[in-house]
């Protein structure tokens, strides 16, 4: 059995740290991506008409607050069990997801395990009986990227489909 040496334990950690900050970043860009054009969907419902006053409204809101903007509209506009009213539901759905996904990995701390080829989200304070880890392989963070990319597509085929 071959032990690493220290320079290759230090390698693989690199290594390891460099691909998760990449993946990380790409969400940070999806997510923002993805803000803006749920933006844009509050702000054009109802054809548009009250584009001025939604733009002002919605600009200072949360991911939380416009999707919950959203599903409010959709709930109040769209006859329940029709394919567009559940078409936006289940984005919703997703999306609310991937938004608290999205805030564990960013208010959470990172390490990495390059031993078995993780790194960890720490979530919570030390001192917190509460403080969670979660280990994720680079896959792991790859298909969170892709379900945001998804999300981004999916956004923008409803939208066309049933524009609001």
């Amino acid at each position: 059995m071959n032990e690493l040496t220290a320079k290759q334990v230090q390698e693989a950690h690199e290594q390891l740290e460099q691909g998760a900050a990449t993946l990380l970043g790409k969400m940070l860009f999806e997510f923002s991506r993805l803000d803006v054009n749920l933006g844009l969907c509050v702000v054009w419902t109802d054809s548009g008409r009250r584009l001025d006053k939604l733009t002002e409204q919605v600009a200072d809101f949360s991911f939380h607050k416009k999707l919950d903007f959203l599903s409010q509209y959709v709930e109040d506009n769209l006859p329940k069990g029709s394919k567009r009213h559940t078409a936006y539901t289940e984005w919703i759905t997703r999306a609310h997801d991937s938004r608290l996904k999205r805030n564990q990995l960013v208010h959470g701390r990172w390490g990495v395990d390059s031993t078995d080829g993780y790194v960890i989200n720490v979530i919570g304070l030390p001192t917190s009986p509460e403080q969670r880890a979660i280990r994720y392989s680079l896959s792991d963070l790859e298909s969170i990227l892709m379900e945001l990319v998804q999300l981004q597509a999916r956004l923008h085929e409803v939208r066309e489909r049933w524009p609001l």
